[in-house]
């Protein structure tokens, strides 16, 4: 790999590679009501904050807890919103295909 692939795989977050929290968060934002128009700029500050956090903590290890709870605030948040809608989602389908027997 060259160095520009090297450097953007090799960002990650407490252990969440960039590459999967980055469009976690805009999904979520888009999710929450953000114009898809804006996913592009909210694609870039939410990589610009993921970096500056990874950087930051190895400057200063000592805020690892505090971005700990908010990765974990973020990702379990946006994640289980997820399952929610689209088990909703399967059971509208499903309460359909009964409607129809």
């Amino acid at each position: 790999m060259d160095g520009a692939s090297d450097f953007a795989n090799g960002i990650v977050l407490l252990g969440v590679p960039a590459v999967v929290l980055v469009p976690l968060v805009v999904e979520g934002l888009k999710r929450l009501g953000m114009p898809s128009q804006w996913a592009t700029p909210a694609a870039v500050v939410a990589g610009a904050l993921v970096a500056a956090l990874a950087e930051a903590l190895t400057i200063w290890p000592q805020i690892a807890p505090g971005v700990r709870v908010v990765l974990a605030a973020i990702v379990l948040g946006f994640g289980a919103s997820g399952v929610y809608s689209q088990t909703r989602t399967y059971r509208r389908g499903r309460s359909a295909d009964h409607a129809r027997e």
